[in-house]
């Protein structure tokens, strides 16, 4: 049985209940609800078809992509039902926004990937607030000083660590106030899995995040809650420090201790 989070409600972002999805006749996620706050970054855990990835999709409507797939239940950011409210979804997704486990800059320059959301929702009156707008977004994903003689250039021909960075600076270029990361690192080497988890951490407290890993060393190290997992289930969710050293589901520690996954 799941313990729902209660004591820090008060203060979630964004809040779901009773969330199923359905890939046609299969269900993929069974009765999630979770609340996610700005002041934690918050860990999916769980083995490899689990549904945390499915899950994280639902939190920025990306399913609707999707021909086949349904959301049932409740998901809100700040109150206001994602699903059934009249929300504009490319609003929503400024709001949600999602780096993905493969690089995805645009085939443009650095300066044009960080500078395209802000044109498009017309947060920049004049040329001088964009280049601000660009700057501080490269900064706060400590891009900057890599990148300021070179912003001509395309994010392309950038390495795969500094790709992935960018990519969180085009997140961020458009104000959101949610960030979901979907395995941001798995296709990183170290010292550039190292350099993301160390800008999370400074990005922690500004947005509510949520990154999906399958390393659960790196749950450990960048988040302070964390979520298990298992066949479309969420099976426990507290603590990171208690989901790893005094879980109290067995199937969480028979995950944590190797013993499946």
């Amino acid at each position: 049985m799941v313990t729902e989070p209660t004591a820090e409600n008060a203060s979630a972002k964004m809040r779901t209940r009773d969330v199923n999805v359905f890939y046609g006749d299969k269900q993929a996620i069974d009765s999630v609800s979770i609340d996610i706050q700005t002041e934690y970054v918050t860990a999916f855990i769980g083995p490899s078809g689990c549904g945390k990835s499915t899950f994280l999709r639902t939190l920025n409507r990306m399913n609707d992509t999707i021909p086949a797939a349904r959301v049932e239940g409740s998901i809100e950011l700040d109150g206001e039902d994602i699903y059934r409210s009249r929300m504009d979804v490319v609003q929503l997704r400024a709001r949600v926004g999602m780096v993905f486990q493969k690089p995805n800059p645009f085939p443009k320059s650095i300066y044009d990937n960080i500078a395209y959301g802000p044109k498009i929702h017309g947060l920049a009156e004049s040329k001088a607030d964009l280049d601000a707008i660009v700057e501080k977004s490269l900064r706060r994903a400590g891009l900057w000083d890599e990148v300021k003689d070179r912003l001509a250039d395309s994010g392309t021909a950038l390495s795969g660590g500094q790709q992935q960075r960018l990519c969180i600076a085009r997140a961020i270029a458009v104000q959101p106030e949610v960030i979901l990361m979907d395995e941001p690192c798995s296709a990183l080497d170290p010292i550039a899995t190292a350099k993301i988890e160390e800008l999370i951490d400074e990005l922690r407290g500004r947005y509510a995040i949520v990154i999906v890993t399958h390393s659960m060393q790196q749950a450990a190290r960048v988040s302070q809650r964390t979520a298990f997992f298992h066949l479309g289930k969420m099976v426990e969710y507290g603590h990171t420090s208690d989901i790893f050293t005094n879980p109290r589901e067995e199937r969480t520690k028979d995950y944590i201790t190797g013993r499946y996954g």
